[in-house]
C-alpha cells in the first residue's frame, strides 16, 4: 500500500485509540457488573461513551488510561496492517480486530478480564467481513482454513487454560479463537506462530508481576495474544506480497 494510505490508516488508528481510553475505563469492572455509571472517587455521574479527557469532570482524578498512549498504540497497529496488506475487506477485518483488541487490552490490563459483549462483537464483525471478502475474491479455501484455524487455536488454548496454574482464563481462550479465524486466512504457519508468540511476549510481564506481587500473581494475557496476532499477520502478509 502507498505511503499516503499507510499514513491515513495510522491517523485513523490514532483517532480510534483516542476514543478507546474512556470506554475502556467504563468497561473496567468486575465480572457480572454493568459498565461504570459514576466516578469511583467522587460519585459524579457518567453519561457519555465519547470523551477525550482522562480525568473526572467532577474531581479531576485521573480515571482512564491517558489517551495519548492508546492513540500511539492504535496508530502503530493500523499503520503496520496497512503497510503489510493491500486495501481489501481482509484488511478491514484486521483493522476491526485491532481496534476492538486495543479496547479489550486496556480493560484486561486494568481488571484482568475480557468482556463477553466486546468479544461477541469482535467475533461477529470479523466473521462477517471475512465472509464478504471470500464472496468478493473467491478465496473460499482460505476462508475455510480460517475457520479451521479459529477452532484449532480455541481448542489448543482451552486445553492449556485447563492445566493447573495456566496464565490465562476462558476470555483468553475465546479471544484466541477469534484471532485464529484471521490467522488461518494467511496459512497454517501464521496460526502456529500466532499461537506461540504470545507466550514469548507475556514472559517479561509475568516475571515483573512475579517480582512485584509474589508467586500467586497473574499478568493479563489478552494484550500478549493481540501483539502476537499482529506480528504474525504482518509477517505472513509481508511474506506473501
Amino acid at each position: 500500500m502507498s505511503s499516503t494510505s499507510v499514513a491515513l490508516s495510522g491517523f485513523a488508528g490514532g483517532i480510534v485509540g483516542l476514543l478507546t481510553a474512556w470506554p475502556a475505563y467504563r468497561f473496567s469492572v468486575a465480572w457480572g457488573e454493568p459498565p461504570l455509571a459514576a466516578c469511583a472517587t467522587c460519585g459524579s455521574g457518567i453519561t457519555t461513551w465519547v470523551r477525550l479527557k482522562h480525568r473526572c469532570a467532577g474531581c479531576d482524578t485521573a480515571s482512564a488510561v491517558h489517551p495519548v498512549w492508546t492513540a500511539i498504540a492504535g496508530a502503530t497497529a493500523f499503520a503496520l496492517l496497512a503497510w503489510a496488506l493491500p486495501a481489501s475487506l481482509l484488511l478491514l477485518a484486521c483493522l476491526y480486530v485491532a481496534g476492538l483488541g486495543l479496547l479489550m487490552s486496556v480493560i484486561d490490563l486494568k481488571v484482568q478480564r475480557l468482556p463477553d459483549p466486546l468479544m461477541l462483537t469482535t467475533f461477529v464483525g470479523t466473521a462477517v467481513l471475512l465472509t464478504l471478502h471470500a464472496f468478493s475474491t473467491g478465496t473460499w479455501p482460505e476462508y475455510a482454513r480460517g475457520w479451521l484455524g479459529g477452532v484449532a487455536l480455541l481448542l489448543a488454548y482451552l486445553v492449556f487454560a485447563l492445566l493447573p496454574g495456566a496464565p490465562m482464563g476462558l476470555g483468553d481462550v475465546k479471544l484466541a479463537g477469534v484471532l485464529g479465524l484471521v490467522l488461518g486466512y494467511f496459512g497454517w504457519p501464521a496460526v502456529v506462530f500466532g499461537a506461540i508468540l504470545p507466550f514469548l511476549v507475556n514472559g517479561p510481564f509475568a516475571v515483573i508481576a512475579l517480582i512485584r506481587r509474589g508467586r500467586k500473581a497473574r499478568s493479563p494475557f489478552g494484550p500478549a495474544l493481540l501483539i502476537g496476532w499482529l506480528v504474525a499477520v504482518v509477517l505472513a502478509a509481508y511474506q506473501a506480497s
